[in-house]
């Protein structure tokens, strides 16, 4: 086989050599310095959120691409399960798409059809494009390699994908499964309420689910305390914040500091 044009996707590799990773979000910032402040910060991974985030497919490309480069996975939250949010964000450069509002395995079928290059799928493929770094080589190899590097994450934040977990995480292409607690928690009738038994049950559920059909399972959660918690009960990818909560805590700490010594 001749070398491969599409790059390693870190975070997929760590996961399946059974080391854990550290994610977080970029919510707002456009500037793909951030993404180096946030591998500088220890990060490995970053979710762009192009659900409730204000990016372009241009700016996903600019991050997706200083992402790659200095060693973070990129993965895209898409708005929808839509052709051209998943299949643009994969040719601009992303690694890894995570699928919101996830109900049944039909929707996540339909994800991996898109992600996948035939046979495996129904992508389109256009070679020298942003995730081949704008390089040419065998056809047949750069699919193969592209559907072996590609990341999917579907997000379990409704009741109706805890009921349909075991179906929706034996499909094959599904890699992480991951809680999204505030909307699970909505989806329950416990809004907001992250140590509930109820939504704790539906977590179990899932982590259970996940071991038996060898998927990763994945949280995102701003509690620090919780997000240690469910790391030490098995969730392999834990993602927390985003780069905006991040700079407004950090900066809370600073001013808060220094008007200590004001009130002395």
């Amino acid at each position: 086989m001749s070398p491969t044009i599409i790059p390693t996707n870190l975070m997929k590799h760590a996961l399946h050599n059974g080391q854990p990773v550290i994610g977080t979000m970029v919510a707002e910032f456009r500037q793909p310095a951030v993404m180096q402040l946030l591998k500088n910060a220890g990060f490995q991974a970053v979710i762009i959120d192009n659900e409730h985030g204000p990016f372009s497919i241009e700016t996903i490309a600019d991050l997706s691409r200083t992402a790659r480069y200095i060693g973070l996975t990129p993965i895209v939250r898409v708005p929808d399960l839509a052709y051209p949010y998943l299949a643009q964000s994969l040719d601009a450069g992303a690694q890894g798409i995570m699928l919101p509002r996830v109900y049944s395995p039909d929707q996540v079928r339909q994800a991996v059809e898109i992600m996948k290059y035939p046979p495996l799928g129904r992508r389109g493929c256009a070679l020298s494009r942003g995730q081949m770094d704008f390089k040419s080589g065998s056809l047949a190899d750069t699919m193969a390699t592209a559907n072996d590097e590609s990341l999917l994450i579907v997000q379990i934040e409704t009741k109706e994908a805890v009921a349909n977990i075991e179906a929706i995480v034996a499909i094959p292409g599904v890699d992480v499964a991951l809680i999204g607690p505030t909307d699970l928690s909505i989806s329950l009738g416990i809004p907001g309420e992250l140590t509930s038994p109820r939504l704790h049950d539906a977590i179990e559920t899932m982590l259970a689910a996940c071991h038996r059909s060898d998927v990763f399972p994945a949280i995102h959660i701003n509690d620090l305390e919780q997000a240690v918690y469910w790391a030490k009960k098995g969730m392999r990818f834990v993602s927390s914040s985003a780069e905006v909560g991040l700079l407004v805590r950090g900066g809370l700490e600073v001013t808060s500091t220094i008007r200590q010594g004001f009130e002395v």
